[in-house]
C-alpha cells in the first residue's frame, strides 16, 4: 500500500492517487500542478520521491482519462474532476510567473488566469493561446505596453480600458501567448512590426526604485598589537560611513578615528573625509551631488571640491547603450535574421524587416575587435560584411551626449594651496560617421582654460581622438602665463596577428602651460608633502619617522610631456606577452620619470603563471628600481584526494634591485556551509630578512564579518583583528548585516527567520526575517532568492525569489509573503462520509486538495482558525470546518487530526 501523499513531502494529492491507486490510463507525465498559485493549490510538492516511493511504472505524454466509477463506487464521494480529464491542463488562479516577449526576459509578475470556459473569454481555446494547460491570462493595455508594443498604433486598442483583460491576438495578427506551467514562464509573441524599439536590456524607469527612508550606518574597525625589537605598540584604525535616505536624496558623511601608541608617543585624532548629498534626476538621465566631491578625469584633471555638480550618469543606459560601438547599417530583402559576431562569439541578433535597417544598440564587449555581420534571408540566402572596430575613452554612440556642470571651492588638504572658486563644464556629442566632438572650460579667478577635441573610429585603422587645450595663469609669484597642452589617444587590434594596443597616448604641453592645481599653489618651490623614509628600526606610524624624501617640487620646471603605451600580444598557447610604460620629462631638467613593465600570463591545465619585469625610475637622487617576479597558483582539488577541496596553492619568486631573492609560499580555500570562512597561510624567506610568515582568517556572517591574523618576521610579532558590517534603521526596526555598499537592498520576510540568500557568503535573514543584501546593481534588475529547500515544516514562502531596480544610493525592499504556524495532516469528515476526493480545501492563506480518505496536508497554519472545502460548484457542494490543536507535532513535524465539516453556508 502506497505511503499516505501527505507524508510522502506535501506530494500533490491528485498525483498521489494516480500513481498510488492504479486506476487510469494510461499514466500522464510530471506536469500535473506546481506550487506558486496562490489559494488553489499546496505549498509543495516532491512528484519525484512519490513516484520512486510508489514504485509505479509511468509512461510517457500520454492523455489522462479518470474514471470517478474507478476512484470509488459513490460518486458522490468523487469530486468534479473534469479540468485533469486533458493532459497538462491546469487549475485556474493567480500565479507568479517570468514573462518573456519574443522569448527575451522582459519581468516578473502576478498574472490572474482564467479557464477557457469563463464567459469573459469564451468556450473554446482561443487560437492565439499556444499550450494546453486550459488557462487564459487576463493582461490589460498597460501591460502590452510596458512590453514594448506600439499601443498607439493599434486603433482597436485605443477603445479598451486599461483594466479590462485582453488577449494580444485578438488585436494584432499572428500574435500569440504560451503558459509553461512547470517554469512558471509566460511567453508573449508579438511580430516586430507592432513592437516599439528597445535596446537590449532596456528597463523601464518607471521600475526603477527610489527606496525606502531609512539611516544607513557603515563600519570597519581594525587594529593590532606589535613587538618589535623588545618594544611593543598598538593601534587602531574605525571607518564610519553614514547616511541618511529620504525619497530621492541621500546624504552620506565620512570620518575616520586614528589611535597609535608605541614607544611612549601616543595620539587620537577623529577626521572628518567626506560630507555631501546627492540625487538622481531621471528625466536628464543625469545625477546632481552638493558637498565634498571630485570632478571627473575625461577632459582635465581631477580635482578636490566643495559645491555642487550635476553630470549624466551612464548607469541609467542599458548596457547595450554604453560605452562606444559603432552604428551599423545595412539592407535585407526579406524578413531576414542579423547576426553580429565579435571575435567569434555572437554578440547580437535580432529580425529585421524587408528594406533598410539600423543596429545602435550593440554591447560594448571589447575596445577593439571587427564586427562580422550576417544577414540571412527567409529564402536562406545570405549576405555578409565586416565593420571595423576600435575605440578610446572619449568616443560617444551616436546621438548620444555626455556633460558635466560643476561649480565651487577648490579643496586640497595639503598645506601651500589657495582654495579659489571656479566653474568647470564638460560636453561629448556622438555623430554620423563614428565622430565624437568634445568641448571643455576651467574657469577661476586667476586660471582659464579651454579644452577642443574629436574622436573617430577609423575603422581598420583602429581609433584615436586629439585635443588641445589653451590655459592662462596667473602664479603665485604674480607671473602671467600662456599656454597649450595636446593629447592624443590611439587605440588598435589587429586580430590576424593577436596583438592589441589598448591605450597608447602622447601629451605634450608648452611652456607656459599649467593646471588648475598648479596655478592654485601658493608657492613656486618647496617640499610639497612632508612624508618619510622610515629607518628600519623605526615602527610603521611613528611620528618621529618623518622626513623630507624627495617629493621636492619646482613650478619652473612643471611637465613637458607624457607618453604611456598599454599593448598585449597572443603567443599561441604560450599565453599572452605584456607590455605597459610611461615616460615623463620636464621644463628645465634633465631628468626624466620612466616606468616599465613587461611579462607573460599563461596557464597549463588548471595552473596559472606570469612573469613580470618592473623599471622604474623616479628620482634624480636615486638609481633606477629593477626587479622581477614570478607567480604560480593551482588549485588543489585536482588531486585525487582532495577533489572536494576549495584549496589553491600558491608560489612566488621575487628579485629585487640588489640583487636580494625572496621566496613566498601560501595555502588558501574557504570551509564552513556556504563558504562562510575563508583563510590563507603563508610562510616566506628571504636572503636579507630570513623567515617570514602569517596565518589569517576571515568570517562572513549573517551580521557582519570578522577577521584575525597572526604574522611574524625577522624582528617583530604582530597580530591583528577586525570587525566590519552595515545597520540599516528603517520603519520596521534596525537589521544588522555585512559590509554595505553604495546601493543596498532590504530583505522583508516576516517570520521567516535565518533562511539563507542564494549565491550570497553568509547572508541570511535574522530572527525576525530581515536581511541585508548589499552591492546591489544600479538601474539593473536585481535577482533576489531566498533558499526555500531548508525551510522549517509549517513556514512556506508563496515565491521565493524578487526582483527590484533600485537608483543610486536606494535602500530597496524586497518584500517575500510567506507564513509560519503548524504543518497539518488533517482527516476531513462530513455527513460521516470521508470529504470527496479532489475537493479543494482553504484555511486562512492556507490551501489544498483532498486526497483519498479524506486527508488533506495544509502548512502555515495557526493553532486554531475556520477553513472550508468545496468539491463542486453547487451551493451543497461545500462545508465549512473547525480546528484547534493541543497535541504536540510528531517527529516529522505534522499534527494529525480529524475534523468534521458541516454545511457551508448557501
Amino acid at each position: 500500500m502506497c505511503l499516505p501523499y501527505a507524508l510522502i513531502y506535501q506530494a500533490h494529492p491528485v498525483a498521489k492517487s494516480l500513481l498510488c491507486s492504479g486506476i487510469i490510463k494510461p499514466v500522464p507525465t510530471i506536469n500535473l500542478l506546481k506550487p506558486l498559485v496562490r489559494g488553489t493549490l499546496v505549498s509543495r510538492f516532491f512528484f519525484l520521491t512519490l513516484f520512486i516511493l510508489c514504485s509505479f511504472s509511468v509512461r510517457v505524454n500520454a492523455d489522462v482519462y479518470f474514471a470517478p466509477e474507478l476512484i470509488g463506487n459513490d460518486l458522490d464521494m468523487v469530486a468534479d474532476l473534469s479540468r485533469f480529464t486533458k493532459n497538462g491542463q491546469q487549475i485556474p488562479g493567480t500565479y507568479r510567473v517570468s514573462i518573456f516577449v519574443n522569448n527575451r526576459y522582459w519581468t516578473e509578475k502576478e498574472l490572474v488566469f482564467s479557464a477557457y470556459d469563463n464567459q469573459e473569454v469564451g468556450q473554446h481555446q482561443p487560437k492565439d493561446v499556444k499550450d494546453n494547460t486550459g488557462l487564459q491570462a487576463c493582461l490589460t493595455r498597460s501591460d502590452l505596453a510596458d512590453a514594448g508594443v506600439n499601443v498607439d498604433a493599434l486603433a482597436a486598442l485605443n477603445a479598451i480600458t486599461d483594466e479590462a483583460c485582453l488577449s494580444p491576438g485578438q488585436f494584432i495578427k499572428n500574435a500569440s501567448t504560451s503558459f509553461d506551467f512547470q517554469k512558471m514562464r509566460f511567453d508573449i509573441s508579438i511580430p516586430q512590426a507592432y513592437m516599439q524599439h528597445k535596446a537590449q536590456g532596456y528597463i523601464s524607469p518607471e521600475r526603477w526604485d527610489e527606496g525606502i527612508n531609512a539611516l544607513l550606518l557603515d563600519y570597519n574597525l581594525s587594529g593590532n598589537q606589535k613587538r618589535s625589537r623588545g618594544s611593543t605598540g598598538r593601534s587602531h584604525y574605525l571607518n564610519l560611513n553614514a547616511g541618511i535616505n529620504i525619497g530621492a536624496w541621500r546624504l552620506r558623511d565620512n570620518r575616520s578615528w586614528n589611535e597609535y601608541h608605541s614607544r611612549g608617543i601616543s595620539y587620537s585624532q577623529w577626521q572628518r573625509q567626506q560630507t555631501w548629498a546627492e540625487r538622481s534626476v531621471i528625466p536628464l538621465k543625469s545625477h546632481v551631488q552638493l558637498g565634498d566631491l571630485t570632478t571627473g578625469g575625461d577632459m582635465f584633471d581631477t580635482v578636490s571640491f566643495r559645491g555642487v555638480q550635476i553630470a549624466t550618469d551612464e548607469n541609467m543606459y542599458p548596457d547595450s547603450l554604453r560605452g562606444f560601438a559603432p552604428t551599423i547599417r545595412g539592407n535585407a530583402r526579406t524578413n531576414a535574421q542579423v547576426i553580429v559576431r565579435q571575435n567569434g562569439y555572437d554578440v547580437y541578433q535580432t529580425y529585421v524587416p524587408p528594406g533598410a535597417f539600423t543596429i545602435n544598440d550593440l554591447y560594448a564587449v571589447n575596445s577593439s575587435g571587427d564586427l562580422d555581420v550576417l544577414i540571412t534571408e527567409a529564402d536562406g540566402s545570405t549576405t555578409s560584411f565586416v565593420v571595423p572596430f576600435s575605440s578610446v575613452p572619449l568616443l560617444q554612440r551616436e546621438g548620444q551626449t555626455k556633460y558635466s556642470l560643476t561649480a565651487g571651492r577648490y579643496q586640497n588638504t595639503r598645506r601651500g594651496y589657495e582654495h579659489p572658486q571656479f566653474l568647470q563644464g564638460t560636453l561629448l556629442r556622438g555623430y554620423t560617421h563614428n565622430i565624437t566632438a568634445y568641448t571643455g572650460t576651467q574657469l577661476a579667478r586667476r586660471y582659464t582654460a579651454l579644452l577642443g577635441g574629436a574622436g573617430l573610429n577609423l575603422g581598420r585603422m583602429g581609433a584615436f581622438s586629439m585635443d588641445i587645450t589653451q590655459a592662462n595663469s596667473t602664479l603665485t609669484s604674480g607671473d602671467k602665463y600662456q599656454g597649450r597642452s595636446m593629447r592624443l589617444l590611439y587605440a588598435h587590434s589587429l586580430n590576424s596577428t593577436g596583438t592589441a594596443f589598448q591605450l597608447a597616448g602622447y601629451r605634450y604641453s608648452t611652456a607656459g602651460f599649467y593646471t588648475l592645481e598648479e596655478a592654485a599653489s601658493q608657492e613656486m618651490s618647496g617640499w610639497r608633502n612632508q612624508s618619510c623614509h622610515r629607518a628600519e628600526w623605526q615602527d610603521e606610524g611613528d611620528p618621529l619617522a618623518t622626513k623630507p624624501c624627495g617629493n621636492y617640487f619646482d613650478l619652473r620646471q612643471h611637465k613637458k610631456s607624457k607618453i604611456q603605451l598599454n599593448m598585449s600580444q597572443q603567443v599561441g598557447s604560450l599565453g599572452t606577452i605584456f607590455l605597459s610604460g610611461t615616460k615623463e620629462t620636464y621644463r628645465n631638467s634633465r631628468y626624466a620619470r620612466k616606468s616599465l613593465q613587461t611579462g607573460l600570463n599563461s596557464s597549463w591545465g588548471s595552473a596559472s603563471y606570469s612573469l613580470t619585469f618592473n623599471y622604474n625610475f623616479a628620482n634624480a637622487s636615486q638609481r633606477p628600481d629593477r626587479s622581477a617576479y614570478f607567480n604560480l597558483s593551482f588549485p588543489l582539488n585536482t588531486l585525487p584526494f582532495m577533489s572536494n577541496s576549495q584549496t589553491w596553492a600558491n608560489y612566488s619568486i621575487n628579485r629585487d634591485n640588489n640583487g636580494n631573492m625572496s621566496h613566498q609560499s601560501s595555502l588558501s580555500g574557504r570551509i564552513l556551509d556556504e563558504n562562510k570562512l575563508s583563510w590563507n597561510m603563508t610562510q616566506g624567506y628571504s636572503g636579507r630578512n630570513g623567515n617570514s610568515g602569517s596565518l589569517s582568517e576571515t568570517y562572513k556572517g549573517r551580521y557582519g564579518s570578522s577577521n584575525a591574523g597572526y604574522s611574524y618576521g625577522k624582528d617583530y610579532r604582530q597580530i591583528s583583528y577586525g570587525l566590519a558590517g552595515g545597520i540599516i534603521f528603517h520603519g520596521e526596526g534596525v537589521t544588522f548585516g555585512q559590509t554595505l555598499g553604495d546601493t543596498n537592498i532590504l530583505v522583508a520576510a516576516p517570520g521567516i527567520k535565518y533562511t539563507a540568500l542564494e549565491n550570497e557568503t553568509g547572508i541570511s535573514t535574522d530572527w525576525r526575517g530581515y536581511a541585508i543584501k548589499p552591492f546591489a546593481s544600479v538601474y539593473r534588475e536585481n535577482r533576489v532568492a531566498l533558499d526555500a529547500k531548508n525551510l522549517d515544516y509549517g513556514t512556506d514562502i508563496d515565491n521565493p525569489v524578487m526582483r527590484v531596480v533600485p537608483t543610486k544610493g536606494a535602500v530597496v525592499k524586497a518584500v517575500f509573503k510567506g507564513r509560519t504556524g503548524k504543518s497539518m495532516l488533517i482527516t476531513l469528515s462530513h455527513n460521516n462520509k470521508f470529504l470527496p476526493f479532489g475537493s479543494v480545501v482553504t484555511a486562512g492563506e492556507s490551501s489544498g486538495i483532498v486526497g483519498d480518505d479524506g486527508q488533506v496536508y495544509l502548512s502555515g497554519m495557526a493553532v486554531s482558525g475556520k477553513g472550508q472545502a468545496r468539491w463542486g460548484n453547487e451551493s451543497n457542494q461545500r462545508c465549512d470546518f473547525d480546528w484547534q490543536t493541543v497535541r504536540e507535532p510528531a517527529k516529522s513535524g505534522i499534527i494529525s487530526f480529524n475534523a468534521h465539516c458541516g454545511q457551508g453556508e448557501k
